[in-house]
């Protein structure tokens, strides 16, 4: 028999025929009139070539072909209906799920700490892998594979099928050592200027969230860049052993300031706030492990409303 030929509408009818054994009784069960089962039961019987329901006394009763039918169609049905059903809900404290997410150094810092303090709340199972960055088209295209669940960083255009909201913004400040020969509690541009930086730019292929070279060069501004390295985290240990300074986000560079001594200053140039987006792939949006974990960073950071603020690009 040709599928495509075929009202599958009949099947559900047929399986209600069989199930209650009754014209009146089937129409109830799926919502039609008795004349609109009277109907279905005549194309069935040309379909099928069989008569499907005969008279029996005061009774319907199944040939035994459709006898042979019942029971492996309403399977069929069944299946077909747990199929179309929503997802479950997804239980967080049972889960063994392993979600993936990608962002620099800079920002794991920020928040890898308060997500898994969370998850070893919620979802003790529940495990997380950091993915190296990549171009904002590698990640993108990740994403759209899913060989990424999420990813944070600073997307100016996300194409059609990403998802994204603000997560959280952080300002650039300056770290000296505290015993800086020239440096005290504030800092001129001219001094900026003329002062030997750190530059903590990562050096791989990754799009940046920034770069203060960048923002300098926007002001037509440029400063002395002595060194550079690709984490951000060996540049306070080095800062506090040298006369350099390096310009920074202040969430990172926090956990560093009191124990190795260091001065934070505010910049003289006014930077503006670097805003961080978290991002994701639409065909996720409604996947609810994926939701819950969105939810949960939302929480951490108080973005309120946040998925009805996130639009698609």
């Amino acid at each position: 028999m040709n599928l495509s030929a075929v009202d599958l509408n009949l099947l559900v009818a047929l399986d209600a025929l069989l199930q209650e054994q009754s014209v009146s009784r089937a129409a109830l069960r799926v919502g039609l009139s008795q004349p609109a089962m009277s109907r279905a039961l005549s194309r069935l019987r040309g379909l099928l070539e069989d008569p499907v329901l005969v008279r029996s006394g005061r009774e319907m009763v199944p040939t035994s072909r459709a006898l042979a039918t019942r029971a492996p169609l309403h399977q069929a049905l069944e299946a077909i209906r747990r199929t179309l059903e929503p997802s479950s809900q997804f239980e967080p404290a049972r889960s063994t799920r392993s979600f993936s997410l990608s962002c620099i150094d800079i920002t794991q810092v920020v928040v890898l700490p308060r997500l898994l303090e969370a998850l070893s709340r919620t979802a003790p199972e529940v495990s997380l892998v950091t993915a190296p960055p990549l171009s904002v088209g590698d990640t993108f295209r990740n994403l759209a594979t899913g060989e990424l669940d999420l990813a944070i960083g600073r997307f100016i255009r996300a194409p059609t099928g990403i998802r994204q909201t603000p997560l959280y913004s952080d300002r650039l400040v300056c770290l000296a050592r505290e015993n800086h020969p020239r440096i005290r509690r504030r800092i001129s541009l001219k001094q900026y200027l003329r002062e030997s930086h750190l530059a903590a730019e990562p050096v791989v292929r990754a799009d940046l969230p920034f770069t203060v070279e960048a923002l300098l060069e926007e002001r037509g501004l440029r400063r002395h860049v002595v060194a550079q390295v690709s984490s951000l985290a060996i540049a306070p240990l080095i800062v506090a052993q040298t006369d350099l300074i390096c310009t920074a986000l202040e969430r990172m560079m926090a956990p560093f300031v009191a124990g190795l001594g260091l001065r934070v200053l505010v910049p003289p140039i006014e930077f503006g706030n670097v805003e961080l987006q978290l991002i994701w792939h639409e065909r996720v949006q409604r996947d609810p492990p994926h939701r819950w974990l969105r939810e949960t960073l939302f929480d951490l950071f108080n973005v309120e409303a946040a998925e009805a603020s996130a639009s698609q690009m």
